[in-house]
């Protein structure tokens, strides 16, 4: 299955935003999901947020290359994406596992879960054990397909 994922860039090498935040994710080959520094039994040590964020396990990607709560407030209020942030066409394989714990898996999933992790959102994360990233995306890409779904892409921070 495409999905989506948001990951910060620098020098050309892409990390993920929060959890494990300085471990480099390669384009081109399968890579494993860890669970990332434990702060408590229910808590992962992130990167901001605070400095921690609810131990999901896993890849956290979407079906649409979007989301309204990542991103910093422009001058208008409006939420852009950070200009050091690229989205990526990414592959998750496997099996849907059914998860009825509403706060998600504590462990990574045998293959991928959705999972939403607030009432407000659109569309849930898929959270899985494994990801491909297949390539970045040009921001005109990015808006083309958010269009194709009826969604306005963030612009992106100057």
């Amino acid at each position: 299955m495409t999905t989506y994922k948001l990951f910060m860039i620098k020098d050309g090498h892409l990390f993920p935003l929060y959890v494990e935040h300085k471990r480099e994710m390669p384009i081109g080959i399968w890579i494993d999901a860890g669970i990332g520094e434990l702060v408590d039994e229910s808590h992962v040590k992130a990167h901001g947020l605070g400095g921690r964020v609810a131990l999901r396990p896993g890849f956290h990607s979407t079906l649409v290359p979007f989301t309204d709560w990542i991103g910093k407030r422009g001058r208008d209020g409006n939420l852009l994406q950070r200009k050091n942030t690229v989205w990526c066409e990414c592959l998750v394989r496997g099996r849907e596992q059914m998860v009825s714990d509403r706060r998600g898996l504590k462990t990574l999933p045998s293959d991928w879960y959705f999972f939403k992790t607030n009432s407000r959102q659109k569309d849930p994360w898929i959270i899985s054990n494994r990801l491909f990233i297949n390539r970045i995306l040009t921001h005109s890409e990015v808006q083309n397909i958010c269009k194709m779904h009826g969604i306005t892409a963030r612009e992106v921070e100057k």
